[in-house]
């Protein structure tokens, strides 16, 4: 009797093949479901994160950094009036109060522009300390070989000898 070969079954294009379509259409469907019951916070979010989604909109090419710096620090000076509204008053009104104090915004687009600073600071400080420490190492190895020359003679350079 032959047995029958096993046979794969067929890839399919879209939600397998990193699409995720539906499962977008899902999660879109209840953040949109939710925004009635926290649009205090939306409204927060929306002023006060401003320079995250500007951050996001302006950067170019496939490797997208800026929103993730600028974003996480944004956010770390909006979460405190963020708390004081999840846990205090979650209002509207409490929502526009808090927009209106000059405090929040300071805050919210300080650490954004912190977050700024630390984007375009980091890269040619990285580079310096790599070149730095490629140098040191660079110059270590001379010195050990220049020990090696001195102990065993010459021979040790000399390409090619028996």
């Amino acid at each position: 009797m032959a047995k029958k070969k096993f046979q794969a079954a067929p890839v399919k294009k879209g939600a397998a093949a990193g699409g995720g379509g539906m499962n977008k259409a899902v999660v879109l469907t209840i953040l949109a479901a939710l925004v009635p019951f926290s649009l205090p916070t939306v409204v927060l979010l929306a002023f006060t994160m401003l320079p995250t989604i500007g951050a996001w909109a302006s950067e170019r090419g496939n490797n997208k950094y800026a929103w993730l710096c600028v974003g996480g620090l944004n956010f770390a000076g909006v979460i405190p009036y963020l708390f004081g509204l999840w846990f205090g008053v979650h209002t509207l009104d409490e929502a526009f109060n808090l927009l209106s104090e000059a405090g929040v915004l300071l805050w919210a687009y300080g650490a954004s522009g912190i977050g700024w600073l630390l984007y375009t600071a980091m890269p040619p400080m990285v580079s310096s300390w790599l070149s730095f420490t490629t140098d040191r190492r660079v110059a270590a190895l001379k010195a050990a070989q220049k020990r090696l020359v001195e102990d065993w003679g010459d021979q040790v350079v000399k390409k090619g000898h028996n």
